[in-house]
């Protein structure tokens, strides 16, 4: 009885984290200046969900890391640690699942379909990493690896829920092929071409997506200069839509990525 009034104390508590962590993540746009966020209410959610050790509570705490060092941080230089502290914890994600993220990407998916939380953990390990090689500069990451594991991390997270985060691990395809330094040997899959038809997919599942928007225009115009109209109509339509609600901070800033897009393409 001892075991068991325990243990029901320990789940209380982690739901009890998790509730807390979701509270100060639904306000984590409250206070912000354009697409950028104020500290507070991301970095109570980044200590509740750290409180965790399910799934849940680290696919959250990865997703709050990449909020934090996306729409938070002020210099690269605070990206850098941000982006370092999730690369930590997305190890840690990841020893969480087990023996079964060994494998082809796609033994990996099907061994984890059934586990709630291992897509989310896969996509924003793949996430993190991607800010982590802007931060630090795309050939540092190439030399780091950091290029096939996010294409890994993501097509496992697609190949287990596509539709995930509004397609997003196909927008995180997408972007790799098209900020992914072509090297000879090492990342010579990257596409202009995949850029756009991933890219394309994603937008498929989340048509309304700001940030698929504004990645899918600027990867048209790499792949094709013919293509230059319409990317300069998709940047017009996104800053002239109004944003959803549940993505201020992040649309916000979507908003102001297509205006700077926008200025260089109409030169």
């Amino acid at each position: 009885m001892l075991i068991l009034a325990f243990n029901a104390c320990a789940c209380w508590s982690l739901i009890a984290q998790v509730a807390e962590g979701d509270r100060h993540w639904a306000l984590r746009a409250e206070g912000a200046q354009g697409g950028h966020a104020r500290a507070e209410h991301v970095d109570a959610a980044i200590a509740a969900y750290a409180r965790g050790n399910d799934l849940e509570s680290r696919w959250k705490l990865l997703r709050a890391y990449r909020f934090k060092g996306a729409y938070v941080a002020m210099t690269n230089d605070e990206k850098k640690k941000i982006y370092g502290t999730a690369k930590t914890a997305g190890e840690r994600a990841l020893a969480a699942l087990g023996a079964k993220t060994k494998g082809s990407e796609k033994q990996v998916a099907d061994a984890m379909r059934a586990t709630p939380g291992a897509a989310e953990v896969f996509l924003w390990d793949a996430v993190n990493w991607g800010e982590w090689a802007l931060a630090y500069g795309k050939l540092a990451a190439v030399r780091e690896g950091a290029a096939d594991r996010i294409r890994r991390e993501a097509t496992i997270a697609m190949l287990i829920d596509p539709r995930l985060e509004g397609g997003a691990p196909a927008r995180v395809l997408g972007r790799l092929h098209d900020q992914t330094p072509r090297v000879p040997f090492i990342t010579g899959w990257a596409s202009e071409k995949e850029a756009v038809r991933f890219l394309t997919e994603s937008l498929r599942i989340d048509p309304k997506n700001k940030v698929t928007i504004v990645f899918l225009a600027e990867a048209m115009v790499s792949n094709d200069s013919k293509t230059r109209p319409q990317a300069i109509k998709m940047l017009r339509d996104v800053i002239a839509a109004p944003n959803d609600p549940e993505y201020v901070v992040e649309y916000t800033a979507a908003t102001e990525d297509a205006k700077a897009l926008l200025k260089k393409l109409e030169r």
